[in-house]
């Protein structure tokens, strides 16, 4: 007689295990499978080589987020520290270079950039020439 009634109280708790599995799902309540759940991060920095870099996107129609900042960093800057400011517009002047075919482009670009040159534009002229507009700062 104690093992079928141990056999039927298994089962009951079997059941009764599977149904609060089944009610306390990963999806925490949505309607259907696959819509998105609930966002919940949690960041730590247990020192300061562990900071973590926090990029948060197209948060156009959500709600506003709600942070909690424990602690306050410490920003110094040090003696040796130099900071540079730019007051006014950064000045650029240009330059062509042209590069005739079988020419190495590789070569003519990288003798420019030397010198700080950066690549802005390119286009290709009519005897077959590719032309390379470029900047530097002044």
């Amino acid at each position: 007689m104690n093992k079928p009634l141990a056999f039927v109280l298994s089962v009951c708790v079997l059941l009764a295990c599977g149904a609060v599995m089944r009610d306390a799902s990963a999806q925490d309540g949505t309607q259907q499978p696959g819509q998105p759940t609930q966002a919940k991060v949690w960041i730590q920095n247990r020192g300061d080589t562990e900071a973590v870099p926090v990029s948060i996107q197209n948060l156009a129609s959500a709600p506003p987020l709600q942070v909690e900042v424990t602690g306050i960093p410490t920003v110094t800057i040090g003696p040796a520290s130099v900071l540079q400011e730019r007051v006014a517009r950064q000045s650029w002047e240009y330059r062509q270079v042209n590069i005739a075919p079988g020419q190495d482009p590789i070569t003519v670009l990288n003798a420019a950039g030397a010198d700080g040159w950066e690549t802005t534009g390119v286009a290709l002229a009519n005897q077959g020439q590719t032309v390379v507009v470029m900047k530097r700062p002044r």
